[in-house]
């Protein structure tokens, strides 16, 4: 038996470089990430992980408890100066309209009333992400990084308590590159919204608001398979399911 489960030496070798290899990347990944967290905002941080465990929870949660969380997200951006227009906030918009829109689409157990005053009110959820999304969008989706900069510090200032012995600059790096990013990112947001929407008016049996609102969906983002497939069953058409090219290879997120 020792001759069978004897190790070379050349096999230590390799094991030893293994293991050195994988402690190298465990030890790079945790002062990377321990990096990126800390340049994130921490006046936003509770309300971040809030929506991280909303994101994690997914469709196990009640609508009550999704909405304590939301609604607790919600309270933290729109008590700083510089998050009250934030896009954050047409994400808490958006994520309350799918929960009652799913609801209203898919639990048997409600009746046909309630199933209407669910999608009213997912319709008033959605037309409030809609509105922030648009109006985010016009205010930052033309500027610069030193525009967006010169935007944002009068409201951050490294002399707040938050960001006491912290590394403010780098802080106030990241929330630009966040910002950069939300330039192309939210226009797909609002897509995603608009496609709610268009699903709303499909199930109140307005079609052609819905068909509009599909349209509008895809000009905004054309590889938004949501809209695509929904626009398809509206038109009498199969739901569009992504290609294998398309399984394999997403489309670049970071790319307009």
């Amino acid at each position: 038996m020792k001759e069978i489960f004897k190790i070379t030496r050349g096999t230590k070798v390799i094991l030893t470089i293994t293991f050195a290899v994988s402690a190298l990347t465990i030890i790079f990944a945790v002062f990377y990430y321990r990096s990126v967290n800390r340049s994130q905002d921490p006046r936003i941080d509770n309300a971040r992980k809030i929506l991280l465990l909303f994101d994690s929870k997914g469709n196990n949660m009640s609508v009550v408890e999704a909405f304590s969380y939301l609604d607790s997200a919600f309270v933290t951006f729109d008590t700083l100066t510089d998050y009250k227009n934030s896009f954050e906030k047409g994400i808490v918009y958006n994520n309350k309209c799918s929960i009652l829109l799913m609801k209203a689409l898919y639990d048997s157990t409600i009746a046909e009333n309630e199933k209407t005053t669910l999608l009213s009110l997912s319709l008033k959820y959605c037309d409030s992400s809609i509105y922030v999304y648009k109006r985010w969008i016009k205010e930052w989706e033309s500027l610069t990084e030193k525009e967006i900069r010169e935007m944002i510090v009068p409201a951050m200032r490294e002399n707040q308590e938050a960001f006491e012995r912290l590394n403010f600059d780098k802080i106030l790096n990241r929330r630009v590159r966040n910002i950069v990013t939300a330039q192309i990112e939210t226009p797909r947001r609002l897509s995603v919204s608009l496609t709610n929407k268009g699903t709303i008016y499909r199930h109140l049996m307005f079609p052609d608001s819905a068909f509009a609102y599909y349209q509008d969906a895809l000009t905004l983002w054309k590889d938004n398979r949501t809209a695509e497939s929904n626009l398809s069953v509206l038109m009498g058409g199969d739901p569009v399911k992504p290609n294998l090219i398309e399984s394999l290879f997403p489309p670049d997120r970071n790319k307009r």
